[in-house]
């Protein structure tokens, strides 16, 4: 029995591939930024704070590029649905951050 080929000329769009890139490094930021405040003692610098607000802001411009990449006709949605998963866990690590009684 042959095995067929299917060609096909649906591509992986390179929104969807910047989205799971910015949710891969929102992550890491948040959880960096996470790791050396508990390093620290809580005793962090301002920068540490910075980082996580734009890493937050990474989060929701990824997010928003992996649900334009989702809704892309003749695309692969694999990239785009990586990217929404990696940049939701990011927005709500974010907001868990924000909630947490100071």
């Amino acid at each position: 029995m042959r095995r067929s080929i299917m060609f096909t000329s649906r591509r992986h769009s390179y929104i969807g591939i910047m989205s799971a890139i910015l949710g891969l490094v929102s992550l890491a930021s948040l959880i960096y930024g996470i790791a050396g405040s508990y390093m620290l003692g809580g005793e962090v610098p301002m920068s540490f704070g910075a980082g996580c607000a734009l890493a937050t802001l990474y989060a929701l411009a990824g997010w928003l590029m992996g649900v334009m990449a989702v809704r892309t006709p003749d695309s692969f949605k694999a990239t785009g649905t990586i990217g929404i998963i990696l940049n939701s866990i990011s927005l709500l690590i974010a907001a868990f951050l924000l909630w947490i009684p100071v």
